[in-house]
């Protein structure tokens, strides 16, 4: 009985040792090929789902540059506002222009292919700013002023009692002569109390707008030559650019009350990966640049931003080569026209 047991024993089915090494080799591989393709299809969605939150989010710039676009000249002056020679300069990095008169500070200002860019070396990307009247100011009611006189260096602007309740520190302000000749861009430095406001030059102006009551030559404020007083009007100031990392920055200047004079330059954040930005101009005579004012240069080409009818907004996202999806590979270019109305209306 033991030795047919023995023999049974012997001859009964199973698996060697080698056989189970191979079996479970051919099962760990069978498993890493299913977690690196499970892991392949997350990394490839996210990827995916990137790429279209960046075109989202160029989507939403765009629809914001349109806003800004079109109120472009909205109860501005169809000249501009005078202000200091290579205010662009420091304001919104446009390029210095060649002589030293006072500039304007147009509806519309352009900046051709002024900022760097990391996702794109071979291209430079382009700047633009617009201005409009801010009619939430004050209900929409225009404030007189009588006078403009000196007070150091500072320009103080007089108004009757009570015409600046609704003023505030750092608020950006149109100042326009009753004669129609003068037109005056500035930052309230302060008001001391509800019927002047000062216009202070130098470190005390965080947006670089305000020139001396006791300047020489183009550096004397306009304000101090003007007589007969005027009216004084709010404007909003923004202004769209990429930085070198490539982000699409959307900024505001002044208008911010409670806050700091560093504060005064406000940046959001628009669109990532961003490669190329870039605006054209369509002119009242049929023609199309990439920059009306030529650099900025000179107050007789500044001035030609105002026949601007219509710009185009190009805002390019980068690919990404090493990407193995052909979605994520291939840089998306986002294109919108956007008619600039109102800079063909007198402001009221």
């Amino acid at each position: 009985m033991r030795t047919r047991n023995a023999k049974w024993l012997s001859n009964s089915g199973g698996f060697t040792l080698v056989e189970l090494l191979i079996s479970m080799t051919v099962f760990l591989i069978a498993i890493g090929a299913v977690f690196a393709a499970a892991q392949l299809a997350t990394v490839q969605r996210s990827v995916v789902n990137s790429r279209l939150d960046q075109i989202r989010s160029g989507r939403i710039a765009l629809e914001y540059l349109r806003r800004d676009a079109i109120n472009a000249g909205l109860g501005y002056h169809r000249t501009g506002g005078n202000a200091p020679d290579d205010f662009a300069r420091g304001l919104f990095a446009m390029k210095y222009d060649v002589d030293t008169e006072r500039d304007l500070m147009t509806a519309i200002m352009a900046g051709n292919e002024i900022n760097t860019n990391n996702r794109n070396f071979t291209e430079m990307t382009d700047e633009v700013a617009f201005v409009s009247r801010d009619l939430s100011f004050n209900n929409g009611l225009l404030v007189n002023y009588t006078s403009a006189t000196a007070s150091g260096s500072s320009v103080r602007i007089n108004t009757a009692s009570g015409g600046t309740a609704n003023c505030r520190q750092y608020d950006v302000y149109l100042f326009e002569s009753s004669s129609g000749t003068t037109q005056v861009i500035g930052t309230a430095t302060s008001v001391p109390n509800t019927s002047s406001i000062l216009l202070a030059p130098g470190s005390a102006d965080p947006l670089g707008l305000n020139q001396a009551a006791n300047g020489t030559g183009e550096a004397l404020s306009m304000l101090m030559s003007s007589t007969g007083g005027g009216t004084i009007k709010r404007v909003n100031i923004v202004s769209y650019g990429v930085t070198p990392e490539g982000v699409l920055v959307r900024k505001t200047y002044g208008n911010k009350p409670g806050s700091s004079a560093s504060e005064q330059i406000e940046t959001r954040e628009l669109v990532y990966n961003v490669s190329g930005f870039q605006i054209r101009y369509f002119m009242e005579d049929g023609t199309t640049v990439d920059d009306p004012a030529l650099d900025n240069s000179g107050r007789e080409n500044q001035i030609k931003m105002n026949s601007v009818v219509q710009i185009q907004v190009t805002i390019t996202i980068a690919g990404d080569p090493t990407a193995s999806s052909s979605v994520a590979r291939s840089p998306v270019s986002l294109n919108e026209f956007i008619s600039t109305k109102n800079l063909r209306y007198e402001s009221s």
